[in-house]
């Protein structure tokens, strides 16, 4: 990947990815609601987001379609989005779980 004609050392999909983990990270602090509808599905939810990743990284090996940057880029965030906030909210609920109630020492 380029900015401003000066090559960067990660590529479109992994760019994508770190920055779809922030913000994924960020977010399920902000959407507590959808993130405990989310929680009740399991991993199925990390698993679906990794699917367009999958597809448009098979497409170009098939022969199907040429994957271009944006494609990359967007197929990663997504899954940088997913897999961020399903790795947090874990994170958080389970910190949650552990923490002590008002009673305890």
């Amino acid at each position: 990947m380029h900015h401003h004609g000066v090559q960067l050392a990660v590529c479109d999909r992994c760019l994508g990815i770190y920055v779809g983990l922030v913000l994924g990270s960020a977010a399920t602090r902000w959407g507590r609601a959808v993130w405990e509808r989310v929680r009740a599905w399991g991993l199925f939810p990390l698993a679906m987001v990794l699917v367009p990743v999958g597809i448009d990284w098979l497409a170009p090996v098939l022969g199907l379609w040429e994957s271009v940057p944006l494609s990359r880029s967007l197929t990663g965030l997504l899954a940088g989005i997913g897999g961020g906030g399903v790795v947090a909210d874990r994170i958080l609920t389970s910190i949650g779980s552990e923490a002590p109630s008002a009673g305890e020492g």
